[in-house]
C-alpha cells in the first residue's frame, strides 16, 4: 500500500422526472438510475423528515420481528382450517 486514497468518480448524469437518464448512458448509471426511481416510488408518501429520522430501519426492524409471528399464525391456521375439514367430512360419513 502506498498510503494514496483511490477517488471514486461519481456517476455523471441527471435523472429526468421521467426516470430518463440526461448524461453518460452507461450499464452503472442505468442500474443507479433504476435503483433511484425503485426507492422514490417505495418512499412515495413518506415525509422527507422521517426518511432522515430513520423511518425505514425502524420499518424493517419491525417487520423482521412480525413477519415469523405472521407466518406461524398463517400456518396455525391453514392447520386449523383442515382440522375442521376433516371433522366436517367424518360427521358427514357418520349419517
Amino acid at each position: 500500500m502506498t498510503g494514496e486514497r483511490q477517488s471514486i468518480q461519481p456517476p455523471h448524469f441527471v435523472i429526468s422526472s421521467e426516470g430518463e437518464i440526461l448524461g453518460e448512458d452507461t450499464p452503472e448509471n442505468q442500474e443507479m438510475v433504476r435503483r433511484v426511481v425503485a426507492c422514490v416510488n417505495a418512499c412515495d408518501g413518506i415525509t422527507t423528515e422521517e426518511l432522515e429520522s430513520g423511518i425505514i430501519s425502524d420499518m424493517r426492524k419491525v417487520i423482521a420481528q412480525t413477519a415469523p409471528l405472521l407466518q406461524e399464525r398463517s400456518q396455525m391456521t391453514e392447520l386449523l382450517r383442515r382440522e375442521i375439514r376433516a371433522e366436517m367430512n367424518a360427521r358427514k360419513n357418520k349419517k
